[in-house]
């Protein structure tokens, strides 16, 4: 009866950006099997692992697996082929040596195509074979070896050179949204453009979710590199959020263990003013990731309302208005209507944990104020002209730039306390030098930011409000869902709190200064705009 014949193929992501196939190596060992004689039973491959560090090996590996098996006898009198010894260890000579004992040792033979050898179970030519087993893996380890040495030099000397100020350096993984063109980094115009949609989409109150669906409902091109896709899956979740945290947007370039030692290598894609309002909405939205369609966007003021007595977040209660049936002891089945409502209360009183305020009031009365009473005075509070957002836009770069080579700075400094080289104190100097000038920079920007609020600025988006106000009892889910998102983020933001009391009332208060107290029905008890100490002074 024929021997079978199980191939085994890898390749490490280093190989594979060489256009190493799995392929390849499944179809010359099938060549050799049948060479021999024997019955290819099945193949199994490990993809982008490597091999020098025994990823191949660890669990959820097809050889983890296999060597698991085979442990277990299930592969007794197979023959195991492979490319070469490397295929299978590359960590030197014992750990080689030891995986083929113990393969052999488990009734299964181990064949290399590369050089026609089999190293048999139960062979009485141990000796040599274990000769030949350790030169073959010590020359894979020594190759490998040197291979990470030069590997790691290389990055080093990268690094180096980004961290003196050199911009254009060709590096292997680039950012999706940028090209490179004859010898340098640029924008790729649609792709920027997407980007910052997805930036407003997010600030504006639109989840990770939605925006997903918005792109693919309009089969937007995903932006996975063509070698990675497998088929057309579209955009996820994960990677908007990725793209929504990752400071590369802004042109900087982050070490894996987050060290940002250049902040204008790349092209910048995303202000930094644009950047600051994502970090905020995401921030605000931190712990409040659970999407329950059923009730979307119901809510207009979530995370906004809390209890005046323990500062814990309101109960949104809410029932609709449906028909239920309740049968009695003599079996009589009755039909009753279920009222609607929309409540708000302390959560914590609600469940008796540590509470015991016990104001419930009417939702649909606080929403209303909020929007007809309220907003037109946070609107001409908040107003901002074009001249105020350059000025914001300034001040944030400015600060995002100095920040950026104060942490360059640092880094270079702990690098002068391990021993540094002289070519590293001249960095030192000359970041200190820069680093003071952009202090400067940010304080510049800062006077002329607290002018620009001192200023009469007019509003522009008293239309757009009003459109919102409509379009938040949309019957279109989608409608309603967009307006209540960028709604619900607009008034966190010029809502700092509203606090249910303990005797029936509620207070809006847009900052800690300010605040308005309304009773139950939606009528204003009193309340006033009260200037901070900073404005004040100003």
């Amino acid at each position: 009866m024929p021997q079978s014949a199980i191939i085994y193929a890898r390749f490490s992501s280093a190989e594979q950006s060489k256009g190493y196939s799995l392929e390849r190596q499944q179809t010359l060992g099938a060549d050799f099997a049948a060479g021999q004689g024997w019955v290819v039973e099945k193949s199994i491959s490990d993809e982008a692992r490597s091999a020098f560090h025994g990823a191949n090996r660890l669990e959820g590996s097809e050889l983890h697996q296999f060597e698991l098996e085979a442990r277990n006898g299930l592969h007794r009198g197979k023959v195991l082929v492979v490319e070469n010894i490397d295929r299978l260890s590359r960590q030197g000579a014992k750990a080689a040596a030891q995986l083929i004992w113990s393969i052999n040792e488990c009734g299964i033979d181990v064949a290399t195509f590369h050089d026609g050898h089999i190293y048999r179970a139960g062979s009485e030519s141990e000796m040599i074979d274990l000769f030949k087993v350790i030169i073959l893996a010590q020359q894979a380890h020594d190759e490998s070896d040197k291979k990470s040495k030069r590997t790691a030099a290389s990055w080093r000397s990268r690094l180096d050179r980004i961290a003196a100020g050199e911009k254009d350096i060709p590096m292997p993984n680039v950012p999706l949204w940028i090209d490179r063109m004859d010898g340098k980094y640029v924008l790729n115009e649609h792709r920027t453009k997407v980007l910052n949609e997805i930036y407003d989409l997010y600030v504006d109150g639109i989840g990770i979710h939605r925006i997903v669906t918005v792109l693919n409902e309009r089969e937007e091109p995903s932006w996975t590199p063509p070698e990675q896709r497998r088929g057309n899956n579209g955009w996820f979740y994960s990677y908007i959020y990725r793209l929504l945290t990752k400071r590369t947007v802004l042109g900087e370039y982050t070490t894996l263990d987050g060290k940002t030692i250049a902040t204008d290598f790349y092209p910048q894609a995303i202000t930094a003013e644009k950047w600051n309002r994502a970090q905020a909405a995401l921030a605000m939205r931190k712990g409040n990731q659970k999407k329950n369609k059923k009730f979307t966007n119901r809510n207009l003021l979530q995370g906004i309302v809390v209890c005046e007595k323990c500062g814990g977040g309101a109960h949104f209660g809410h029932t609709t208005d449906t028909v239920q049936k309740y049968t009695k002891v003599s079996g009589e089945v009755v039909n009753y209507r279920r009222k609607t409502y929309r409540k708000m209360r302390c959560d914590r009183a609600r469940r008796k944990h540590g509470c015991d305020n016990g104001s419930i009031l009417n939702y649909d009365v606080i929403e209303w104020t909020v929007l007809q009473e309220m907003l037109p005075k946070l609107i001409d509070r908040q107003s901002a002209g074009k001249h105020l957002t350059e000025e914001r836009e300034r001040l944030a770069e400015a600060e995002r730039q100095r920040d950026g080579n104060q942490n360059k700075l640092n880094n270079l400094i702990e690098a002068l306390e391990e021993g540094g080289s002289k070519s590293i104190m001249q960095r030192v100097t000359a970041l200190e030098a820069e680093v003071e000038t952009q202090t400067q920079a940010v304080e510049e920007a800062r006077r002329a930011l607290a002018i620009q609020q001192s200023l009469p600025s007019s509003h522009d988006d008293s239309t757009l409000i009003e459109n919102l106000k409509n379009e938040i009892t949309s019957e279109d889910d989608a409608i309603r869902t967009y307006a209540r998102g960028r709604v619900n983020m607009a008034l966190r933001r010029l809502i700092k709190r509203i606090i249910i009391t303990e005797v029936g009332t509620f207070r809006i208060e847009p900052d800690d200064y300010s605040w308005w107290l309304f009773d139950q029905d939606g009528t204003m008890l009193e309340g006033a705009w009260t200037l901070s100490p900073e404005e004040m002074a100003a």
